[in-house]
């Protein structure tokens, strides 16, 4: 097929998008990582960089496995820009224990660990921070079992625990909250079935009250899809794996093609990032001729 839409490195294995955001006039992409080969392990964070989702550079590796607290790998996460330094919230791995960890850069390209890392130990099995702001507060998430934990900051590096945002009946992976107009979405990824699900519902800084569960229409082996804010949108990028995670090729997975995600007439909808509306547009393509399947 051809991967002119689909970000993906030259080289090695490729998994959940990362800290996903646009800072100092560039869309930043970071991405679990292997360096060392094409399947699962010594899990970094790759890094590229584009202005138009059309043409991509694949950047540095920005976060290495490389401390006592995550040297058997630096797991997904998000980012956030306050006051022109971006801050990166990953989970950090050392012999199966995961704790939360923060990183902050002035340049998106190279990053410092906090010096007091990690800044949350749940105790329990828990990973996929996500932050977001509301009511001009800084809040996160972390997918656990059976439930997702609640925290909100008094600093980019201290947070406290609020409650449990939501009960479920699965481990929550990469959850995502995120406000669409009146409406808050709940995004999770599911290790029972491998794939992402939506629920519409509200926020009230306690707990997400479910309203009912939306669906999009999605490509195959589509998982652990980011979203974030970039002009008052939100901008949707998953993860494209084949069906057994093995390839002859010289790199194994890729990023879907980025969407405008929204809630239009009590439906979940998406469509492609503006420019790549508009390139599909002039060269008489449609949406549904973009097969994302690996």
């Amino acid at each position: 097929m051809d991967y002119l839409f689909h970000y993906h490195p030259k080289l090695n294995w490729i998994n959940d998008p990362n800290g996903l955001c646009y800072f100092n006039n560039k869309f930043h992409i970071y991405y679990q990582y292997n360096p060392k080969g094409n399947s699962w392990g010594n899990i970094c964070w790759g890094h590229a960089t584009t202005i138009d989702f059309l043409n991509y550079t694949e950047e540095n590796i920005a976060l290495y496995n490389d401390t006592p607290y995550d040297k058997d790998g630096c797991y997904s996460g998000n980012s956030i820009v306050i006051d022109n330094v971006l801050y990166i919230y990953y989970t950090s791995v050392v012999n199966n224990k995961q704790t939360q960890s923060v990183a902050y850069s002035s340049d998106g390209y190279k990053f410092i660990k906090y010096d007091k890392n990690p800044i949350i130990d749940t105790i329990e099995e828990a990973r996929d921070p996500y932050v977001f702001i509301f009511n001009n507060e800084l809040y996160m998430i972390i997918g656990a079992n059976k439930k997702v934990l609640l925290y909100k900051a008094k600093t980019p590096f201290e947070f406290e625990y609020v409650s449990n945002l939501i009960d479920m009946d699965e481990f929550i992976e990469c959850p995502n909250l995120i406000n669409l107009g009146d409406k808050y979405l709940f995004k999770y990824s599911s290790m029972v079935d491998r794939l992402d699900h939506f629920i519409i519902g509200s926020f009230d800084g306690i707990r997400f009250i479910k309203e009912k569960e939306v669906s999009l229409k999605l490509p195959k082996n589509y998982y652990a899809s980011q979203t974030f804010k970039h002009n008052n949108e939100y901008i949707i990028i998953g993860w494209i794996h084949n069906d057994n995670y093995k390839t002859d090729k010289l790199f194994n997975g890729y990023l879907s093609i980025p969407r405008i995600i929204y809630y239009e007439n009590n439906t979940l909808k998406t469509k492609p990032y503006k420019t790549l509306e508009k390139y599909f547009k002039s060269n008489k393509l449609i949406d549904d001729d973009i097969t994302e399947e690996y």
